[in-house]
């Protein structure tokens, strides 16, 4: 343990220097380049401290690795489903040649810095009251994913609690789990727990993209799902329990390949990648055809085979609108069709060819409703956090704030009367015990 502590302050003065005084100091590739040799001088030195002293943060435990890997990718699929719901967006790091030389050592080194300081910090402090020990490491890791300059700009009560939600909470769960990972199968278990969803981050050009709070929400949940299958599962340092967790998972093979396969299926098939694409009916505008909750299936087809009486999939500028066709004309070699819900009795405007989606040819009756219903816990969560939440975070520091002396006055009161009794009691009992 005698190396912890100037690793800490070489850390911390990295972190301050290139945060603080390096963005002050130089500007353009610069930046990166002095950012990358500062990090290099925590690798080096970690790797110099590791090599004197004995710590078994080398070590491979391949079971540990393989949760490492199974907990990493949950948390990317968790999001990637979520955002069939809430949608995608294209990454903003375009790889080029010259922004590989330059760009990709700046998120790697820190990247690879931070992860084995980790691993060295977890091996070397983690064996004397291991919990607080833990603790501590995913918190100061925590705190320094976040730059100064953001630290300065939470001075509302509302940017403080969106701070809160939206970066701190997620990154403490990562952190808490990425340690544990360190402790159990060194660098790496944590590397690869935190490598995955990196790489996937810094290379996929297209990325989930769902609001701040739902993915904040969605990594919490699937950080703490790995958490608690990875604690349930690995207690060290015997490893009977996991063999035979793992001959109980060879036998379930086949089954959770099945689910694998049909979840596949099931997103694949929201995309329109099968050559289909499920749509759920919302309004009552197609009744009795199609009722709320049913799944219209709609695959593509050539405008030019649709005709009078087809049920097609088209888009508005504000939505999608599944309507049947009641009549059709052609104007400067464009097709148009005429459509009207059959529950409706007015006209829907003009659609041109290039707006529809395919022809609905198949439906599954009010197997729908699970889409909606889950939509709605969404949107009612989303709600609550952007909302709700930060709303009443907000009434209660202006409250606080306001009545801060009559609060304060009665804490200090409250106390001086606890201490009062609890010396009153003591003096008693001395009294009782010298009779």
């Amino acid at each position: 343990m005698k190396y912890t502590l100037p690793i800490l302050i070489l850390i911390i003065t990295v972190y301050l220097l290139t945060t603080i005084v390096v963005p002050c100091i130089f500007r353009g590739e610069t930046i990166f380049l002095v950012d990358v040799a500062l990090w290099t001088t925590v690798i080096a030195t970690t790797l110099f401290f590791a090599k004197h002293q004995p710590v078994k943060m080398w070590r491979t435990n391949k079971t540990i690795f393989q949760f490492a890997a199974a907990i990493a990718t949950l948390r990317i699929f968790f999001l990637v489903f979520a955002s069939f719901i809430m949608g995608f967006g294209k990454n903003a790091n375009v790889w080029t040649l010259s922004a590989l030389t330059i760009y990709f050592p700046y998120l790697l080194v820190p990247f690879l810095a931070v992860e084995l300081s980790r691993a060295y910090l977890t091996q070397t402090t983690g064996k004397h009251k291991p919990t607080l020990t833990l603790l501590f490491i995913s918190l100061f890791y925590t705190l320094i994913a976040t730059t100064t300059s953001r630290y300065a700009s939470l001075i509302t009560p509302l940017a403080i609690s969106k701070f809160l939600i939206e970066t701190f909470t997620p990154t403490l769960a990562i952190s808490l789990l990425a340690t544990y990972f360190a402790y159990l199968g060194g660098f790496t278990a944590n590397l690869t727990y935190m490598a995955i969803p990196a790489f996937f981050t810094w290379f996929s050009p297209i990325l989930p993209n769902p609001p701040w709070a739902a993915q904040s929400m969605l990594t919490v949940i699937a950080t703490t799902i790995g958490f608690l299958i990875l604690d349930q599962t690995v207690k060290p340092p015997s490893t009977k329990r996991i063999h035979r967790t793992l001959k109980k998972q060879k036998s379930q093979l086949p089954y959770w390949t099945g689910i694998t396969v049909i979840g596949l299926i099931v997103v694949w098939s929201s995309t329109g990648l099968l050559g289909f694409t499920p749509s759920v009916i919302a309004s009552g505008s197609m009744t009795p055809t199609l009722n709320p909750g049913d799944i219209a299936i709609i695959i593509s087809v050539p405008s030019q085979t649709i005709k009078i009486g087809d049920i097609i999939q088209y888009y508005t500028a504000d939505m999608m609108v599944i309507h049947r066709v009641i009549g059709t004309y052609t104007v400067g070699g464009t097709r148009w069709f005429m459509t009207k819900g059959d529950a409706n009795t007015e006209l829907d405007d003009p659609v041109n060819q290039n707006q529809v989606i395919g022809k609905s040819v198949f439906t599954i009756p009010q197997l729908g409703w699970a889409s909606v219903a889950f939509k709605d816990l969404v949107a009612n969560t989303l709600t609550f956090l952007t909302t709700t939440l930060t709303q009443t975070l907000t009434t209660a520091w202006t409250w606080i704030t306001t009545n801060s002396v009559y609060i304060t006055s009665a804490l200090a009161f409250t106390s001086y009367a606890y201490l009062l009794l609890t010396y009153k009691n003591h003096r008693k009992r001395g009294k009782n015990q010298d009779e």
